[in-house]
């Protein structure tokens, strides 16, 4: 299956899985064709686009890189949308490329192994080197976000990350970069995704409209925290993402056709074709998942979802600490209706958090304020849809996850260090730095429950 991280808890990682304004010309590329006027309302101002797309393809899954590339160039940067992309392979390419994704433009021959990239028109030619970059290293984002901005200056914005994903844990492996603290393949952690973002809207003067994963798992509401203040908008998926990915040339279709669309509306297309696609792939098409899931995220809901998870977390241990609660609904409240996410007590316990909370709410009057909160807020806030190829349904989701495992040997103790320093001083430079971790109560919640905490000295 495609862009999955497959852990042990505190053991030995394994890894398995997967523009220009109008009549205005940015850095040699037009994407204005003759025909703006008839994709727009009357009334409508058109509106320009850039999807900036981070394919960290150094591992496992670079063939997939380049097919969703094409799936790209099979529309192209048309009408005021400009697709740029920063392609990093293992063994198809020596080094790291850019792609200004263009109308009728072949960039690859997979046969002859050979790319055709726009490096020079993009960088300029003192600042083309071909040198194989580190995806996994936050100046690359931030560099790679910069840049794209300066080349093609749009209206709005859409960030896609693209590669194996773990949740909280992290997202875009590099497998030709090892680090030197750990000896572990270097990755993007969720804090260096954020700090790289916010860096390049700073640098760049803008704000990003939508940040999205094409990658497994990161639709889980410490990474959508930790994203608040960076985008409008969050589109990811609960679970895993067969190799295929996203049907890019779908959703391209559509926002190409009218560019002036609301933001809700792409998100409402990117959705709907993902599903579309997979309703017709069996079998190997799905990598033998169950099914797959794509969510929307208004992430100007997450910092009222989390002050709402936080006060759940003190009414649970305070609860388990009484006898009030039992462990064991705790449990089942948030195994026993998401079964088929095959996440819960693994090495991912990424439960669905409103359904979790549900249950909690309507076993006990004490957490019935909370849960009905965050029922609520997710309701309003998540927009999820779903395909299913196990006859009955294979699972259900209302498009957020949360951290939450049930037994000590699968918990990750480092998921509570809240600074580089704390880490080392525990041996562990894996994780560190999460903004729901320092903000929240519900680490030390998950490692109560899980009778796992290991404090720092």
């Amino acid at each position: 299956m495609r862009r999955i991280l497959v852990s042990l808890a505190l053991a030995a990682l394994l890894f398995a899985m997967s523009v220009s304004t109008t009549g205005v010309s940015v850095a040699g590329k037009q994407a204005i064709p003759d025909d703006t006027e008839e994709s727009v309302g009357q009334n409508e101002e058109p509106v320009t686009w850039t999807m900036m797309v981070y394919v960290a393809g150094d591992n496992n899954l670079e063939f997939q890189g380049v097919y969703d590339l094409i799936e790209m160039e099979s529309v192209g940067s048309q009408n005021g949308v400009n697709i740029i992309a920063l392609v990093d392979t293992e063994t198809l390419f020596e080094g790291t490329h850019w792609y200004y994704v263009g109308v009728d433009e072949e960039h690859f021959d997979l046969e002859l192994e050979e790319t055709y990239c726009d490096c020079e028109e993009i960088l300029g030619p003192e600042g083309c080197h071909h040198e194989d970059l580190n995806m996994g290293d936050p100046a690359t984002l931030q560099m790679f976000v910069e840049v794209s901005v300066e080349f093609a200056p749009a209206d709005r914005y859409m960030l896609v990350l693209w590669d194996h994903g773990g949740g909280w844990y992290g997202v875009c492996w590099d497998d030709s970069s090892i680090r030197v603290e750990d000896g572990r393949t270097d990755r993007l952690t969720i804090h260096e995704t954020a700090e790289a973002i916010k860096a390049a809207e700073e640098s760049a003067g803008i704000y990003l409209d939508i940040i999205g994963f094409d990658a497994c798992l990161m639709s889980m509401i410490e990474a959508a925290y930790e994203f608040r203040d960076l985008a409008d908008y969050m589109i990811s998926s609960v679970t895993g993402i067969p190799f295929d990915g996203w049907a890019y040339d779908l959703f391209l279709d559509d926002l190409v056709a009218n560019p002036s669309m609301s933001v809700p509306e792409l998100l409402d297309y990117i959705i709907d074709g993902y599903v579309e696609y997979y309703s017709f792939c069996t079998g190997s098409g799905l990598g033998g998942w169950t099914g797959v899931t794509l969510s929307s995220i208004d992430l100007s809901t997450i910092e009222d979802l989390a002050a709402a998870v936080d006060s759940l977390s003190y009414k649970l241990m305070d609860g388990l600490a009484s006898g009030e609660v039992s462990r064991g609904d705790v449990t089942h409240a948030f195994a026993a209706n998401t079964p088929a996410l095959q996440m819960f007590g693994e090495q991912y316990a990424f439960p669905d958090l409103s359904m979790g909370a549900e249950v909690l709410g309507g076993m006990y009057d004490s957490l019935s304020t909370d849960a009905d909160t965050i029922v609520s807020i997710v309701e309003q806030s998540v927009k999820c849809d779903w395909v299913s190829q196990v006859s009955g349904g294979a699972f259900t989701t209302t498009g957020l996850t949360i951290y939450l495992p049930y037994a000590y040997y699968y918990t990750y103790v480092d998921y509570s260090y809240e600074t580089a320093e704390e880490a080392e001083a525990a041996g562990e430079l894996i994780y560190y730095g999460l903004d729901f971790v320092i903000d929240t109560n519900w680490d030390e919640f998950v490692l109560d429950f899980c009778q796992a905490y290991v404090p720092v000295e």
